[in-house]
């Protein structure tokens, strides 16, 4: 079954360098609200991701199951595990920079870091070089590497006062 809908956001927000897709830009193999038109083809990164959504709509107890207003396509965030198994990325489609501070949005963000799995959340644009970092904490503006050659990006620390 797929839980993806008719949304394709993952298409959109993630470096692909495979098949040298930018982030913050469309796919070329996307066709927008339907899917991959090279479905059986494409890069193993695509085959290999799935977003909290996806992941949650997976669960056998439908109570654990994420609303549809959470789906990327519609709440403009794609949630999505990181190089660090304690931190969620939450990146925002190109023209809604700011989805993430949206109510339901930062409900669950606070879920997030303030349940028993204690996350960090990194919110913001797809290869931005300064995100926002939520934890228990609070939050924080935190600054980000380049891109590299894969697409990924990493937090660098501040130096110590």
């Amino acid at each position: 079954m797929n839980h993806c809908g008719s949304c394709t956001a993952c298409c959109r927000v993630f470096d692909i360098a495979e098949l040298q897709k930018p982030a913050g830009k469309w796919c070329d193999h996307c066709a927008i609200g339907s899917g991959c038109t090279i479905y059986e083809a494409r890069p193993k990164a695509c085959v290999e991701f799935e977003c909290l959504f996806l992941l949650s709509q997976k669960r056998d107890d439908a109570r654990e199951h994420l609303p549809l207003s959470l789906r990327p396509d519609k709440c403009k965030v794609v949630f999505a595990p990181s190089t660090n198994e304690n931190v969620v990325a939450a990146l925002t489609m190109p023209g809604a920079p700011l989805a993430w501070e949206r109510k339901d949005v930062r409900a669950l963000i606070d879920t997030l870091v303030n349940g028993p799995g204690n996350f960090a959340v990194v919110a913001g644009a797809p290869g931005a070089l300064r995100r926002t970092l939520i934890d228990r904490d609070g939050q924080r503006e935190v600054r980000m590497t380049p891109p590299d050659e894969n697409g990924m990006q990493f937090n660098i620390p501040e130096p110590a006062e």
